[in-house]
């Protein structure tokens, strides 16, 4: 039994969901049954660490920030 399909092409998908995490916007707004490890990414949490330590956030605002309610 021979096989005479054609080799296969790979079909273009665009993307239609919305782009997530950027450079502005690390994290991702927070969804309870999202298992996003964005959340928990050390290095980001330590970026925004910084910005508290430096006086540009509150801990408020950074709370909000890791939880993706509030652009840093």
């Amino acid at each position: 039994m021979s096989n005479n399909n054609p080799p296969s092409t790979p079909i273009p998908i665009p993307m239609e969901d919305p782009i997530i995490h950027t450079d502005q916007r690390p994290f991702c707004a927070f969804d309870p049954f999202a298992d996003c490890p964005c959340h928990e990414d050390p290095i980001l949490i330590d970026h925004v660490t910084g910005q508290v330590t430096d006086g540009l956030l509150t801990p408020s605002e950074a709370t909000r920030v890791v939880s993706g309610r509030q652009c840093c």
